[in-house]
């Protein structure tokens, strides 16, 4: 996805929905990141829709999850003042099948928003292969 393919209006879609919440972290995680390995965070308001991604590159596919605690616990904190939620991925090189770090850090990820008490929206890793996204939490999958 590229920004000439965003419909209009699409700053007022929810990401909610995962076709449009995949679509999202396809266009905030590039090529070039997922190659590098990063991680991106799309900072949502009360509404759900996205308002800031925020994407940290050169992240080594084996790190563990301690840099996404960091992370989140300066972010988070903000996000919740506002009523907001966020929507997270993963960026790696290849592959479609999360290994044991993608779910460290999905893990850490529902983790630290619980935490915060701000709505994780979903979490997906991106890599070459596409975007493929995690299992919701229990709680919200329940």
């Amino acid at each position: 996805m590229t920004f000439q393919d965003l419909p209009a209006g699409a700053s007022e879609i929810p990401l909610t929905d995962k076709r449009v919440a995949a679509d999202v972290i396809d266009l905030i995680l590039g090529d070039q990141d997922r190659a590098h390995g990063c991680i991106g965070v799309m900072v949502c308001d009360e509404q759900d829709r996205g308002i800031q991604p925020v994407v940290v590159s050169d992240v080594p596919h084996d790190a563990g999850s301690g840099g996404l605690a960091q992370l989140l616990d300066l972010l988070l904190p903000l996000v919740a003042q506002r009523g907001g939620s966020v929507l997270i991925g993963r960026g790696r090189p290849r592959g479609g099948v999360p290994n044991d770090l993608d779910r460290q850090w999905h893990q850490q990820a529902i983790d630290s928003c619980a935490a915060h008490g701000v709505r994780l929206l979903g979490f997906y890793l991106a890599t070459r292969d596409g975007v493929h996204p995690l299992p919701d939490p229990l709680a919200a999958a329940s």
